[in-house]
């Protein structure tokens, strides 16, 4: 291996590591949160609004940042959007104002929405990994980055028994109880963006759009490819706020579970997913990108949709790991897809573009699950999931529709010949 591709291989595996510091706390808000604004005494429909404004903070942060990291460097936007989300902890331990927390999920997000941080270090760290891993090994590197970030999801959801430690362990209040574990992440969003500061990256790509001329709020050379793409990854983002983003909710109103039950199984259903990193690139090989989103995410939108039908709490999941099995592998395809598809210039802007017809979707949906969850009829408590399921299979249909026709590069030729 020569120097060149050390320093890159080290550089991933920087880039992946501060990426699972800083995704660790959604595994935690994604159990615990919805659970704990419950108890705090927050209606559904309010909960649906706090998750939703970290979708809708997002949503409008991330195609001016992507735009200025593709001209002007994208490792300063992600050690930024890392450390940015410590203030969001600390709104979270020590605010119970519905101002004050909307605010924190604004800035920081909830689970899997995004809010302002992520907004900053998304779409440049998309890129960066990319132009890192290079043609050969980027199907893998984002295989891995999923892989990464289900260990962190796991820790975080198991980290939901927290709060009832320290109220054991410690005799803390039920306040202070979850203070603690949100000090803790302030603490590891400041690590993870002091984990990037030994990688060096060169000079901004001075092509940008049309030259770097003149700003432009749309990729031209890869306007088509992206505009297809937007719609098939906005039905996903609808599809993961009304199904997946008050999940935790929705057993409690259903089976009248507690995060403290709830968070090894969300930990199981993360911890299994990592089966998914040697499978992922052995997958698209064997059956290509367009057909492989198809196969994976149509068997995850079956089996959230079944959840409904479980009468334990056990039993919807156990379906609920299986369901993230096949979720897990569904989307590093998709990532890797489009920045195997668009050009290399235009891939931080095309990462954001994306993101953000994911966060239109994810920023509605929240608020009409929380809807939903503050009704009393089966019908009602089914529909988010119903819902989303139908969601997701629709844009696994459509991915396979208007995509199986333009496989990316090394689906076409052997990855030894790209770029030459």
């Amino acid at each position: 291996m020569s120097d060149h591709e050390s320093h890159n291989a080290r550089d991933v595996k920087l880039l992946l590591a501060a990426m699972g510091l800083n995704a660790l706390p959604l595994g935690y808000t994604l159990v615990v949160l919805p659970i704990y604004l419950s108890n705090l005494g927050f209606s559904g429909e309010v909960i649906g609004a706090i998750t939703a404004a970290s979708s809708f903070a997002s949503t409008i942060a991330l195609i001016p940042f992507a735009i200025v990291a593709d001209r002007y460097g994208r490792k300063l936007f992600v050690v930024w959007g890392f450390l940015s989300a410590t203030l969001a902890y600390l709104f979270f331990a020590f605010t119970r104002d519905l101002n004050s927390l909307l605010l924190a999920g604004a800035i920081g997000g909830i689970g899997l929405a995004g809010g302002f941080s992520t907004a900053v270090w998304t779409p440049a760290w998309t890129a960066l990994i990319s132009e890192r891993a290079g043609a050969e090994k980027r199907t893998s590197a984002f295989a891995w980055s999923q892989g990464i970030w289900t260990i962190a999801l796991t820790a975080g959801s198991a980290a939901s028994v927290l709060p009832a430690f320290f109220r054991v362990q410690l005799n803390s209040t039920f306040q202070t109880s979850y203070e603690y574990p949100f000090l803790i992440f302030v603490g590891l969003s400041i690590l993870s963006g002091l984990v990037l500061l030994p990688i060096s990256e060169g000079k901004a790509i001075p092509a940008g759009i049309d030259g770097g001329r003149h700003w432009s709020l749309f990729p031209k050379k890869s306007r088509p490819q992206i505009t297809k793409f937007s719609a098939t990854v906005g039905l996903v983002g609808f599809a993961s706020g009304i199904g997946i983003q008050l999940l935790s909710l929705w057993f409690k109103r259903v089976y009248g579970t507690s995060e403290t039950s709830l968070g090894p199984w969300f930990a199981v259903a993360e911890i299994t997913s990592l089966i998914v990193v040697p499978i992922v690139p052995r997958l698209t090989k064997s059956l290509g990108s367009s057909k492989s989103v198809l196969i994976t995410q149509g068997l995850s939108a079956s089996l959230l949709a079944s959840m409904v039908l479980a009468p334990t709490y056990q039993l919807a999941a156990s379906i609920f790991i299986a369901r993230n099995f096949f979720m897990n592998m569904a989307w590093p395809v998709q990532q890797s897809y489009l920045m195997g598809t668009v050009t290399p210039e235009e891939r931080a802007s095309a990462s954001a573009i994306t993101y953000t017809f994911w966060g239109i979707g994810n920023s509605v949906s929240p608020i009409l699950a929380g809807y939903f969850l503050s009704q009393t009829s089966s019908l009602s408590l089914s529909a988010p999931l119903l819902i989303g399921g139908a969601a997701y299979l629709a844009s696994a249909v459509a991915f396979h529709i208007l995509f199986r026709g333009t496989p990316p590069p090394e689906e076409v030729f052997p990855v030894s010949n790209i770029g030459h």
